[in-house]
């Protein structure tokens, strides 16, 4: 008879170490796990579209500073020059291209896709615009665009950007 009592006390303890690691985690069963934030995703769609669009006024306007706003500090940039980490080396960049004018601007976001907690996401497209460089002829440019974004005090920033053209489209 007294052996049947250790190996249902060993069940209970067992039992109670599960419990107790179930509420140290969070885990499904525990009472102080939190809802997963409601996020409303159309809304977050339509920020990134305004911050896409508020971009690119940016550099129509040659506004480097007012441009630098939606990058993160260790934000990447593969695009308009050499590749560039960090926000000096993506300032240093795009302060070479407000040398040029830029004009005939077009941006189409065919996807933009937000993480179910609302904290990254992701948009991407085409861009078409004219680039005239200091005493040149203006150029068109024609590409595809690929950007991370990461919801930083409670304000959308770039992390990555990417470009590459598009081959010019037949008439």
């Amino acid at each position: 008879m007294h052996r049947q009592k250790h190996p249902f006390a060993g069940v209970v303890a067992f039992a109670w170490v599960i419990a107790a690691c179930a509420k140290s985690d969070g885990g499904a069963g525990s009472a102080t796990a939190s809802a997963p934030p409601v996020v409303d995703h159309a809304a977050e769609e339509r920020a990134i579209l305004a911050a896409d669009s508020g971009w690119m006024r940016h550099v129509v306007s040659k506004n480097v500073d007012s441009l630098m706003t939606y990058y993160a500090p260790d934000a990447v940039s593969y695009g308009f020059g050499a590749p560039a980490s960090g926000t000096d080396a993506i300032r240093a960049l795009y302060t070479e291209m407000a040398k040029s004018t830029v004009a005939d601007t077009k941006i189409v976001s065919n996807t933009i896709r937000v993480a179910d907690d609302g904290m990254m996401a992701f948009d991407h497209g085409t861009y078409s615009m004219s680039m005239t460089p200091p005493g040149g002829k203006p150029a068109p440019q024609m590409g595809a665009y690929l950007n991370v974004w990461k919801k930083m005090d409670g304000q959308w920033k770039l992390v990555a950007e990417m470009s590459t053209p598009l081959p010019a489209e037949k008439k």
